[in-house]
C-alpha cells in the first residue's frame, strides 16, 4: 500500500528559517520508495515558495494556508477558500492601535503586512509587502496571520476573534501567532479534502508530523501520527510516536517496511 506523510514546517522541518539537510535526505529517501510527502502549513504560497526555495526539496502537494488552500507539486491552485472583505477591514481597525501586535494579510499571490508594533521581524513570516490600508479593499484574502510575542495579548485577540466572528472563520494558534483562515479550514479538513480529491479510489496509508497545537486536526486524520519531545503536552498526548527530529519518524516507517 502506498504511503503518504503529511509535514508541518516551521517547529517541525523549518528552523531559525532553515532545513536540516537529515531531513531533507529522508524526505527524498521517502519519496525513492514510491511514497507520497506532502506540506501542510498554515503559510501561503508565497510564503512556502520563499521557505523551500533553498532547497531540493519536492513536495507531491501542498495544504497551505491552514487548509484553506490546496496545491499540486507546481502550486497550481486545485482548490481554496477566501475570507469576506469585511473581516479583513475589522481586525485591521481593531487590532491596528494595539502595542505589540503586527497584522498580516495573505492573498493567493502575495503576502502583505498591513500593521507592525512589535518592532521587528519574525521567523514564521519574514518576506512580506507592507500595503497602504486604503488599498486593501483592492484585493482577496486567505488568511489574516497575527503576530504578538506576548501570550496575554494572543489571548485577548483569540477571544475577540471567536466572539466577534465565531461563526464565519476559524482562527489557529501557532507559536507566537494567530492565524484566521475561511471557516471549516483546518490542516486536517485540507489534508481531507486532498485526500478525496485526489485519492478517493486507492486511499493511502496516512501518516502526519507536526509540533504545535494547529496540527492538531491534522494529526486526527492519520493512521499514524508523529509530535516532537519540544511539543505541547497535549500535543504530545494526541499522537502515537513522539520524536526529536523529523527524519527519525521517517527512518522509523520506512525501516517497518524491511
Amino acid at each position: 500500500m502506498q504511503k503518504l506523510m503529511s509535514f508541518d514546517l516551521d517547529g517541525t522541518l523549518v528552523f531559525n528559517r532553515e532545513i536540516e539537510e537529515a531531513n531533507i535526505g529522508a524526505i527524498r529517501k521517502w519519496q525513492d520508495a514510491g511514497h507520497l510527502a506532502v506540506c501542510n502549513t498554515g503559510k501561503s504560497i508565497f510564503a512556502t515558495k520563499v521557505a523551500l526555495e533553498p532547497y531540493d526539496i519536492a513536495f507531491d502537494y501542498f495544504v497551505l494556508y491552514t487548509g484553506a488552500v490546496i496545491c499540486d507539486r507546481d502550486f497550481n491552485i486545485l482548490e481554496k477558500k477566501t475570507l469576506p472583505l469585511s473581516i479583513v477591514e475589522k481586525v485591521y481597525e481593531r487590532l491596528s492601535a494595539m502595542d505589540n501586535v503586527a497584522v498580516f494579510a495573505t492573498t493567493l499571490d502575495q503576502d502583505f503586512e498591513l500593521v507592525n508594533r512589535v518592532g521587528g521581524v519574525s521567523n514564521i513570516l519574514p518576506a512580506f509587502e507592507s500595503l497602504d490600508p486604503q488599498y486593501i479593499p483592492q484585493h482577496e484574502y486567505v488568511g489574516v496571520p497575527i503576530w504578538s510575542p506576548d501570550p496575554n495579548v494572543r489571548a485577548e485577540i483569540f477571544e475577540w476573534i471567536l466572539d466577534e466572528f465565531g461563526s464565519e472563520l476559524d482562527c489557529h494558534r501557532n507559536l507566537d501567532f494567530l492565524d484566521i483562515v475561511p471557516k471549516n479550514s483546518t490542516k486536517g479538513s485540507g489534508l481531507e479534502m486532498l485526500l478525496e480529491q485526489q485519492f478517493a479510489h486507492n486511499h493511502p496509508e496516512v501518516f502526519t508530523i507536526g509540533d504545535s497545537w494547529n496540527d492538531l486536526e491534522m494529526h486526527r486524520m492519520a493512521d499514524h501520527a508523529a509530535s516532537f519531545s519540544y511539543s505541547p503536552e497535549d500535543v504530545r498526548a494526541a499522537t502515537g510516536h513522539v520524536v526529536e527530529k523529523t527524519y527519525e519518524f521517517i527512518d522509523r516507517v520506512l525501516l517497518d517496511e524491511q
